[in-house]
């Protein structure tokens, strides 16, 4: 037997791809061939003095000496595995991962992060494949077998969210080289954040979560603040993440203050944006209808009421969602199983304590992998694992109690840790520990990290609670500094120690660093600034820094640079919200919050329309007489395109609109009118009173050099589109030409614009000028996920049938309708008009006869009018129809068509795709 390696070592871990299933099928074939393998990897990993410490089923656990030796070991069992006749098994893949690291050995067994790091890296890889860590890799050097080498992988973010993998794949003659794609993070679709720390402690928890969640659509972590209820949620998302083909998607619910933007979190974490005329409630659904993915739905408590009503809506309607919640309290809802979190085991009082034996208990491990992270130099010992264990037991086994403790260790021995805690404890509890509450506990550590704290530590603490989602150092200096407060350095400084601390928490993407609080701890510091007398202070600070940071990404509006400006706005999307809430909602400073609303473009490209349009309406209700008129007149501009993307009735519309042009032209500013107006116009023409429309775009353009880019480009988008529904398309081509010279290449607008001069091309007879219009249009809404994806693909379809081409044809609009069917866009009609001609060309006049009453219906209810695509396709399909029934007989279909549901016309849209091509 060989000898068991010490301190650094290499792990190689095995296994068996698809064994369950190989079992199920045959099991006494299985158990042969199990017993053929286990012969063969021992042989293998004894070969090169390896220790096989632990097999469980058909896996492996063997640890080196040396990571040559491990990685030599591996090819010898990959070579004898397939030079093996398996055949009566379908062949018997094995996968390989090797890893290096300290680990603690006890009783033949090994324990620490290395053991978990090598197991999660195997559960990234497929059989035959021999995966080998960069850590295992740098060991390697020139040592690697003679006939191997390693292909590099790139990194890899693995299922313990942590720090991300180099990974590479150890390649060798005999050896199948090509394989899927890694199970990393990466490779699944999720939104999971990267975490700083290590999963520590909650393993049993975890497996107990994991089991409920197999048997339970709806689990409720819950738990006080501390707890871990979040860090244990994610990582049961990441174990969880390959049983969802569509993913697992991490919805934050803690900055929210407003309960009617649940819904609006939850389609932003899943890219499902709002459509005109529908409730965003119903565009979530449809898009989740046919989807198998895990919600999270973090900090559900504040706003539980609306989260019980979203979830049921959820459960009638989408079999393959299940859901994932934290909250203070179980939401109380059918189908639900609430999971108490309990406190991370602390050893028993009176236990004799060693290091061997506390290290067992979640507590005790947490606090060691913090401490270490706290000083390197930090070890649990005999001496001082007594101190360790009264520690933990003081905090009650509370994580994030357990953290901040830890957090000292650089500073204070854990014996005078213990001293600390019993002092804060005598004090809040007159030496009674029984009458200490859980919450009590953490807010006694709270308290007791907050005391040692120097006094700018304590002030700028209190104040960084004002920040919702997060700040960056900048925003901390202005807004947390008082006059002749600290430089950058110096809050530098200040922040560093509060990470130091764990009191606060930095995230770093890229090149950029942003800090946060995490919830009970930012609550704390809000009671803190409260009690100091400085919260309206520092949030009237708070409310103007953020209007002015609007105003600074004017130029980014300007130059119609929507996509940078969407990555800069979205990053405090939480803390303009919560300026707002101060400002408009609370009426604390109405001013400073319309002059951020005045300065604000583009909001429906970062929230929903319909919050938006809650911003801008109770702001418009802040207007009194000593406003600005064009903070006046902008606030009401953006209610008239808000009310619009909302479906309100056109009447409201216009009236909205003709009080925004009287306002606007108090300003005498020349892009207000203009802006204003053209709105007006919209109008005009969505109830087709064409000759009013065109008569406000001319007075909207009648001073074009005093216009700025954007406003041009909106004053010329609408007018071109209403010259192209009057099919003026000579003045259509005009307008669209000088659009796209005021376009910024791949931003939205300029996808519109290409979009825009498909529909005029086609108008006047040119169909591939049309298509490569339309396709290249589609390659920038593809980018951006836009929502007007669904029009150009109709779009698309509709150049295709007038081109004869089919084929192309059947596959814009399948793209179109599973659009449609899943995001809910807001071309319903037109998608469903446009399968219809589908379906008459094809001979299928009865489902193109339903389907063209479903359309006429919802063009009538909606009182829209078709554009010039819609109006061909239309009319073609009427004449096609008009063929094959009688008028009688036509009408009748169409009735019936017209008193289809909305499902059922995409059900029968969707059956015309399986309908042989002629």
């Amino acid at each position: 037997m060989s000898v068991r390696p010490t301190g650094t070592v290499t792990f190689l871990f095995t296994d068996i791809e698809g064994s369950t299933q190989r079992w199920e099928r045959d099991p006494g074939a299985m158990a042969a061939a199990l017993r053929r393998h286990d012969v063969l990897m021992r042989d293998a990993i004894e070969a090169h003095g390896g220790y096989v410490f632990k097999v469980v089923g058909d896996a492996f656990c063997a640890t080196f000496a040396k990571t040559p030796d491990a990685v030599a070991a591996a090819l010898r069992g990959q070579r004898a595995l397939l030079a093996e006749d398996f055949l009566d098994v379908d062949g018997v893949r094995v996968r390989m991962a090797v890893h290096a690291g300290h680990a603690e050995e006890r009783e033949g067994d090994y324990l620490g992060p290395a053991v978990n790091r090598v197991a999660r890296l195997l559960a990234a890889g497929h059989g035959g494949q021999i995966l080998v860590s960069g850590t295992a890799a740098d060991l390697l050097q020139d040592e690697l077998p003679r006939e191997g080498s390693l292909r590099d992988l790139g990194e890899h973010r693995l299922k313990d969210l942590a720090r991300a993998e180099r990974i590479y794949q150890f390649v060798a003659p005999g050896l199948p080289e090509t394989h899927p794609a890694l199970r990393s993070l990466e490779q699944l679709p999720n939104n999971l954040p990267a975490q700083l720390t290590s999963f520590v402690g909650r393993e049993q928890d975890l497996d107990e979560i994991k089991q409920l969640m197999r048997e339970h659509r709806l689990v409720t972590l819950v738990a006080t603040g501390g707890a871990g209820k979040t860090r244990c949620a994610i990582q049961a998302g990441a174990e969880f993440l390959e049983g969802f083909s569509d993913g697992a998607w991490l919805v934050e619910l803690a900055a929210i203050s407003n309960a009617a933007l649940v819904t609006g979190a939850i389609a932003h974490a899943l890219g499902v944006r709002e459509v005109p005329n529908r409730a965003l409630l119903d565009t979530l659904l449809a898009y989740l209808q046919r989807r198998r993915l895990l919600l999270i739905l973090d900090n559900c408590e504040h706003v539980i009421d609306e989260v019980r009503s979203v979830v049921a809506a959820i459960f009638r309607g989408c079999p393959g969602v299940r859901i994932l919640a934290t909250s203070r309290e179980p939401l109380n809802t059918a189908g639900e199983r609430a999971f108490r979190l309990p406190s991370l085991a602390v050893p028993p009082a009176g236990e004799s304590a060693t290091a061997e034996k506390t290290r067992e208990y979640g507590a005790v491990a947490l606090f060691t992998d913090r401490a270490v992270s706290s000083d390197g130099r930090f070890k649990l010992t005999d001496e001082n694992a007594g101190f360790v264990a009264e520690i933990v037991a003081r905090l009650d086994g509370i994580p994030l109690a357990i953290e901040l403790a830890a957090a000292r260790v650089k500073i204070v021995s854990p014996q005078q840790l213990t001293q600390k805690l019993n002092e804060r404890f005598r004090v809040l509890t007159g030496g009674d520990r029984s009458a200490l509450p859980r919450q009590q506990t953490l807010r006694a550590t709270i308290d007791w990290s907050f005391d040692l704290l120097d006094e700018r530590e304590r002030a700028l603490f209190r104040r960084l609670a004002i920040f919702s989602g997060g700040w960056t150092l900048q925003a901390a200096i202005e807004v947390c500094c008082e006059e002749g407060g600290p430089d950058e350095w110096e809050m530098l400084d200040v922040l560093t120690s509060l990470v130091d601390k764990s009191l606060v928490v930095v995230d770093t993407l890229g090149a950029e660093q942003r800090f946060r609080m995490l919830v009970s701890i930012r609550e704390y510091a809000l009671e803190r600034s409260s009690e100091a007398g400085e919260a309206e202070r520092t949030a009237e600070k708070h409310a103007r820094f953020f209007a002015a940071f609007v105003e600074t990404l004017a130029p980014l509006v300007l130059a119609l640079e929507d996509v940078e400006w969407k990555r800069e706005f979205g990053a405090e999307l939480d803390n303009v919200r919560a300026a707002i809430e101060w400002t408009i909602v609370r009426r604390h400073d109405p001013a400073i919050g319309l002059a951020l609303l005045a300065a604000l473009e583009w909001p429906e490209l970062v929230v929903t329309p319909h919050e938006a349009l809650g911003w801008f309406e109770a702001a418009a209700a802040c207007v009194d007489a000593e406003t600005d008129a064009i903070v006046h007149s902008r606030i009401l501009r953006h209610c008239v395109l808000l009310e619009w993307l909302e479906g309100r009735p056109l009447g409201q519309l216009e009236q909205t609109a003709l009080h925004a042009v009287e306002v606007a032209k108090k300003t005498g500013d020349a892009n207000e009118i203009a802006r204003a107006l053209a709105n007006l116009g919209a109008c005009y023409r969505s109830a087709a009173r064409f000759e009013e429309a065109d008569r406000t775009f001319a007075e909207a353009y009648e001073t074009p050099d005093l216009l700025t880019r954007i406003t041009a480009n909106a004053v010329l988008r609408l007018w071109a589109v209403t010259d192209l529904q009057r099919q003026n398309v000579e003045r259509a081509r005009q307008r669209f030409s000088q659009l796209v010279g005021l376009e910024r290449p791949a931003s939205e607008a300029h996808a519109s614009a290409l979009l825009n001069l498909g529909e005029l091309e086609f108008a006047v007879g040119n169909t591939e000028a049309a298509r490569d219009s339309a396709r290249r249009a589609k390659e920038t809404y593809e980018q951006s996920n836009s929502v007007y994806l669904v029009l150009v693909l109709s779009n698309l379809a509709a150049y295709a049938l007038a081109a004869g081409d089919i084929q192309d044809a059947r596959t814009h609009l399948r793209e179109a309708l599973t659009l449609q069917r899943s995001a809910g866009a807001g071309w319903l009609a037109a998608v469903v008009e446009n399968h219809a001609l589908f379906a008459a060309t094809l001979g299928e006049h009865e489902r193109a006869a339903l389907l063209a009453g479903f359309g006429d219906a919802q063009y009538a209810s909606r009182g829209d009018v078709r554009q010039h695509t819609e109006n061909w396709g239309y009319e073609r399909l009427r004449t096609l129809l008009a063929n094959a029934y009688a008028a009688d007989e036509l009408a009748r279909q169409m009735g019936a068509g017209a008193r289809l549901t909305e499902e059922q016309a995409l059900e029968l849209a969707a059956a015309i795709h399986e309908l042989a091509t002629p």
